[in-house]
């Protein structure tokens, strides 16, 4: 049977996009690989230059922004597509100058999530959204594959959109696992076979550097912006092969979140995608970087898991850092400082910032709207997740359309309990040996309480299908040991393990 054909942005705009008209606001919101920049670049770009007009397309990220301008030249389409990065504009915004659009009638918003995810670190991203959507001459096209969150402040501040959407489809995705430890992480990733690669996502620089040092056969890279001390370790000679080939040779490719979008890779050879990354939207993001070329070309999902515990402690830190704006928001400048002077850390509160009062010297208390408005949706999503136990796997289950997940820690306990239990088949287990056995399983019930009767043990060993079973109530019946020398042992009791012969 022939594989249905997957619909493309092109083939649910159809000649619509001949209808839009100055002013208008687009969202397109669709997965990666069913041609949103493939629209922008061929259908739209052939619109404008038949109407003599240009096209701004805003990115998020410089080596995005340098592949795009790559390849723009190459199709000679520089006449018609300007390549800028959303910093680019907020740089200009911030010298109180403003950013020239005449010369364009499209205004093209890409990974326009970037306003929201992009908030906790940029406190501009705020200037440059305004900016482009208070721009009524133009027609604004704002496209992403992760737009629920900043499609809903779009209403909550009463933007009208014409609104085209491809729902994310998994078919890409072979499992989802999760991974508690990073140890466990090592482990795992030195048990992959040297045919297959993997991508690692971290929070960190640190992180991905460090792995990169212990897996000799791999890649770093992170953002060359900023101040992180480890971009001078980024070797910019195999980052570009790598962007231009869209495939890296070493098995392993260890990066921040700095390549979370637009850069896609095409490898059959890639089997796997780790992520330690928080965010949803932006884990989302790095999860489609791999393309699959055909039906069979799938990727292994393993993502660091969050406790229902971690997830609390970070709802209750976003409320105390919503208060204040809240506080704000409702009263003036001046109750605010009254309330707040003393309080150092509200007085440096990431959703406020000063705000110069016309030409004067004077200042004004004001809330980051789309700061706010991310730390109140990241309560929400928080929310969700503390509804029900191991809130963050089944979310992110749900999200990727997955019937099953797995955690690679248990296996891997499971895996080197078995070498374990082989070591003490037979053997008589006083106390000490006991408690090494029961500290072995770690069992616990639901209170956190550990599971030391051998009924717990022989119930777990049942419950993950373990060929072993504990027997109690021996008792050592031997006064002397067999050199006739007294039995330390003697009358106290004892376990043994049994292995079935399967």
């Amino acid at each position: 049977m022939t594989p249905k054909k997957r619909r493309t942005v092109t083939d649910i705009i159809g000649n619509e996009y001949e209808q839009w008209q100055q002013g208008e606001i687009i969202t397109i919101e669709a997965g990666t690989g069913v041609g949103k920049s493939y629209f922008i670049k061929n259908t739209l770009y052939e619109k404008a230059k038949r109407e003599g007009t240009k096209i701004l397309f805003l990115l998020n990220r410089t080596r995005l922004k340098d592949q795009f301008t790559n390849e723009i030249k190459q199709d000679n389409k520089e006449d018609t597509i300007d390549i800028v990065l959303y910093q680019s504009i907020e740089s200009v915004l911030r010298r109180n100058e403003t950013y020239i659009y005449e010369s364009y009638k499209y205004i093209v918003s890409d990974e326009f999530h970037y306003f929201l995810t992009e908030s906790k670190f940029n406190k501009f991203t705020e200037d440059s959204f305004k900016n482009i959507i208070e721009d009524n001459n133009r027609i604004r096209i704002f496209m992403s594959a992760t737009a629920d969150a900043t499609i809903e402040y779009f209403q909550k501040i009463g933007i009208d959109h014409r609104m085209y959407k491809i729902e994310n489809s998994a078919t890409n995705i072979r499992s989802l696992s999760f991974y508690r430890s990073e140890e466990v992480l090592e482990e795992f990733l030195s048990s992959i076979k040297k045919e297959n690669k993997a991508i690692v996502f971290t929070k960190s620089a640190t992180r991905a550097y460090e792995l990169h040092k212990k897996f000799s056969d791999s890649v770093f890279v992170c953002s060359e912006t900023g101040n992180s001390a480890y971009k001078r370790y980024v070797k910019k000679d195999k980052v570009e092969e790598m962007l231009n080939s869209e495939m890296f040779k070493e098995q392993f490719l260890f990066t921040t979140s700095t390549l979370d979008n637009g850069i896609n890779f095409k490898d059959k050879s890639i089997k796997y995608i780790i992520c330690d990354i928080e965010d949803i939207d932006i884990l989302i993001q790095c999860i489609g970087r791999k393309r699959s070329l055909n039906g069979h070309d799938k990727v292994n999902i393993i993502v660091k898991s969050i406790t229902n515990k971690e997830i609390y402690r970070k709802k209750k830190l976003a409320e105390e850092l919503i208060e204040p704006a809240l506080y704000l928001k409702n009263n003036d400048t001046a109750m605010y400082i009254r309330k707040y002077s003393k309080n150092d850390e509200a007085s440096s509160n990431r959703l406020i910032y000063d705000r110069n009062i016309g030409d004067s010297l004077e200042y004004e208390k004001v809330v980051n709207e789309i700061k706010l408005y991310k730390v109140l949706y990241d309560i929400k999503i928080y929310d969700k997740m503390l509804s029900e136990e191991n809130g963050f796997m089944n979310y992110l289950q749900d999200k990727l359309q997955q019937f099953s997940v797995s955690v690679i820690d248990d296996h891997c306990k499971i895996t080197g309990l078995y070498d374990y239990l082989d070591n003490i088949v037979g053997q008589r287990l006083y106390k000490e040996e006991q408690k090494e056995l029961i500290s072995k399983i770690g069992l616990r019930d639901n209170y956190n309480r550990i599971q030391k009767s051998c009924d717990s043990l022989n119930s777990y060993f049942r419950n993950n299908k373990m060929p072993y079973h504990l027997r109690d109530k021996n008792r050592d019946g031997n006064r002397k040991l067999v050199d006739g020398s007294p039995n330390p042992k003697f009358n106290k009791t004892y376990w043994t393990l049994a292995k079935h012969i399967c």
